[in-house]
């Protein structure tokens, strides 16, 4: 059985890992603010795939495409900025 499936899997694992590192204490809170964006722009993706919002909304499908390219977007740059300032924790 697969609960979450696609951008909204995406949007959920986002959010977890932005709450686990909450509840770890890390220190990066500018690249772990960007994940959560990303995971917002996710779930507001994810919407347009809701059968109800689909038919009414299926002119503005380009919204979706670009919702999950900022998405991934901020995912990328976070990671970066997690990856940069726990490397400087480090050494």
């Amino acid at each position: 059985m697969v609960l979450f499936e696609g951008t909204l899997g995406l949007a959920v694992g986002f959010l977890l890992a932005v709450a686990l590192a909450q509840y770890a204490k890390v220190r990066s809170t500018k690249g772990w603010q960007l994940v959560a964006v990303a995971a917002v722009l996710f779930l507001f993706s994810a919407a347009w795939a809701a059968p109800a919002v689909g038919v009414y909304l299926a002119p503005v499908a380009l919204l979706r495409e670009a919702f999950e390219l900022l998405g991934w977007l901020f995912v990328l740059i976070g990671a970066i900025f997690v990856a940069y300032e726990t490397l400087l924790e480090i050494f």
